[in-house]
């Protein structure tokens, strides 16, 4: 429960620390902080059905500070969790390599599920390569950040869970805390 209530506010404090980063730098520069937040969630959660509230309720945030269609960041952000929590069962993404690679992937697909919505229900323009351009760029920014930012969501799980939790984390070599190999 603490921990829940504590990624949650982790990710409302980055929603924040990302307007304000996003009134300084340019879009495609300006790394989606609480999407990091989503993706570390779904790539360190030990548990499924709170990460999904987690995840629809820091999507529903975004759509209500950013003005765009109301649930497509919420539906989005759930996806992005699914896939990360699926990755995170299936492969190990415990270093920063794969994180990183997969992060670039997700942004892509991130960006392209947005501009295919937006044309789909708004009728906006389809992706060029001016657009794929920018999305390319986000993904590289998203790409640099998501080490702390996943990191610092790994933290706050250790810290505001019971022991059991914070044991299950992973860690470089895969041996567990406290165990000698």
């Amino acid at each position: 429960m603490k921990s829940g209530i504590a990624v949650l506010l982790l990710g409302l404090a980055m929603l924040i620390v990302q307007g304000a980063i996003a009134r300084a730098i340019a879009p495609p520069w300006c790394p989606d902080l609480a999407w990091l937040v989503v993706v570390g969630i779904g790539l360190r959660w030990p548990s499924f059905l709170p990460g999904v509230f987690l995840a629809v309720t820091l999507g529903y945030s975004m759509d209500l500070v950013s003005g765009s269609l109301m649930g497509q960041h919420a539906l989005l952000r759930l996806i992005t969790y699914l896939a990360a929590a699926l990755a995170a069962r299936q492969l190990d993404l415990s270093g920063g390599f794969p994180v990183a690679i997969f992060v670039v992937a997700m942004t892509l697909f991130y960006g392209l599920a947005t501009m295919t919505m937006l044309s789909f229900f708004v009728g906006a323009a389809w992706l060029g390569f001016d657009m794929l351009g920018a999305v390319l760029a986000h993904a590289i920014v998203n790409m640099l950040v998501a080490g702390p930012v996943i990191s610092l969501v790994e933290r706050l799980l250790a810290r505001f869970s019971d022991e059991e939790v914070g044991r299950r984390s992973p860690t470089p070599m895969g041996f567990g805390r406290g165990s000698i190999g």
